[in-house]
């Protein structure tokens, strides 16, 4: 059979949803597509260039021009919960090649109008690097619940909506000067 690249970055983020990063491998991903590991290595040089697309699938409905950072942070939180470890995935994405990721671009462009290019790029990075943290926190919480390591906090769920914005107000109001 042969595989195609959308049905390799399709497969990729399926297996991320249902189980997780621990469980996307090549050698999984190749079994699920029912291929030889090395029919994947004719669409994507490796793993890591994978973690690239998956991760700029994760980000699809993230929005092209948000209207202000408060709503650029909470478009990615929303983005990243939609899927299994998808902070983590974005993270290693945000270390590995940090320019093909849109909200880093979107935020960018947001904070060239008060900062020069330098500082905009600084600011953009520390809304980033909050919410890829706070998600990561999140999924790690759901993951222990789901292993039934710790119990289930309504409230805590309830409040972490809330919870988060004030940490992206408190940045964002450090960066005006509000």
């Amino acid at each position: 059979m042969k595989v195609t690249r959308a049905q390799i970055v399709d497969g990729a983020y399926e297996l991320l949803r249902e189980r997780g990063l621990s469980s996307l491998s090549m050698r999984r991903l190749a079994l699920d597509l029912g291929v030889q590991p090395g029919a994947l290595y004719y669409h994507v040089a490796n793993k890591q260039e994978l973690l690239a697309v998956v991760a700029a699938r994760v980000l699809a409905d993230f929005p092209a021009s948000p209207a202000d950072p408060r709503s650029a942070a909470q478009d990615l939180r929303t983005a990243l919960l939609r899927v299994r470890d998808g902070a983590e995935v974005v993270s290693f994405v945000q270390a590995y090649r940090p320019d093909v990721l849109a909200p880093t671009r979107a935020l960018n462009r947001l904070f060239a109008e008060r900062f020069g290019a330098r500082q905009a790029e600084w600011a953009a990075r520390t809304i980033v690097h909050y919410v890829l943290g706070f998600v990561a926190e999140e999924q790690n919480r759901a993951e222990l619940v789901r292993a039934r390591i710790v119990d289930d906090e309504p409230a805590r769920e309830r409040e972490s909506g809330e919870a988060f914005l004030f940490g992206v107000d408190a940045i964002l109001n450090g960066l005006t000067g509000s």
